[in-house]
């Protein structure tokens, strides 16, 4: 996996680099002080893993993460305990508290391992044969979702809204929801922009179903869903 190590520490890297020397599945391909200095590599280049301090100058932590569209991994590693919760609420895959072993970041690390192999396993599914978002040419109104050892056939006017979930995506219908091994961008690209509309990091919802929109969220089939304010553009959009 190549990672970085965004971290104002010098400590806090060379802790880290001398651990991941030691794990042949790491590889560290940048370091950065602040999270702002990193901001501009991640646009030009693809990671997989970030070990993420919270407490940094410019921009804190937690507050990089929430502008990054489609964030990698993430491993938090700080001394502040107190910001748990709410890093877990941003998909972080795991929470290091300085000082931290060689043994607890084993752990980590080989959590985010697994979790790379599913994730390139899904996308590796999805480009090859598509057999997760297939588009029926026959049908251009209907979708192929692999889910649970089956295969489902779906309407796109019966989807209400998409919901990343780690891995996965539920796909939230009018009487059930279907949780297929994907990623959410993936339906981003796949879906027609005419009838699907992206408004947070975590939702892509069906435009003919919204109900109402209210400040920073938007009611669908009775569920309140957020609006990230990167996105907010898009609502712009179809109101004007």
């Amino acid at each position: 996996m190549n990672c970085i190590i965004i971290d104002d520490e010098p400590l806090a890297h060379k802790v880290i680099k001398n651990y991941s020397e030691n794990l042949s599945f790491l590889n560290i391909v940048a370091t950065f002080h602040t999270a702002v200095d990193a901001i501009g590599f991640l646009n030009d280049n693809t990671i997989d893993l970030i070990f993420l301090d919270i407490n940094m100058p410019k921009l804190k932590g937690l507050d990089f993460l929430r502008i990054l569209d489609n964030p990698p991994i993430i491993i938090i590693t700080t001394a502040y305990q107190e910001f748990a919760l709410e890093g877990y609420e941003l998909d972080v895959l795991d929470y290091l508290l300085k000082p931290f072993s060689f043994e607890r970041f084993v752990k980590s690390t080989n959590k985010a391992l697994q979790r790379y192999k599913v994730m390139n396993a899904a996308q590796k599914s999805h480009n090859d044969s598509a057999e997760n978002t297939v588009t029926n040419k026959s049908s251009p109104e209907t979708i192929f979702i692999k889910s649970d050892k089956k295969t489902h056939q779906i309407r796109l006017d019966k989807i209400l809204y998409l919901e990343s979930y780690g891995s996965y995506v539920k796909i939230h219908l009018e009487n059930e929801v279907i949780v297929t091994l994907d990623r959410l961008k993936n339906f981003e690209t796949s879906l027609p922009k005419a009838y699907f509309l992206r408004i947070h990091k975590s939702y892509i919802v069906s435009i003919a179903n919204i109900q109402t929109i209210e400040g920073n969220r938007l009611l669908i089939s009775q569920t309140y869903i957020p609006i990230g304010s990167v996105y907010k553009h898009n609502i712009n959009r179809i109101i004007k």
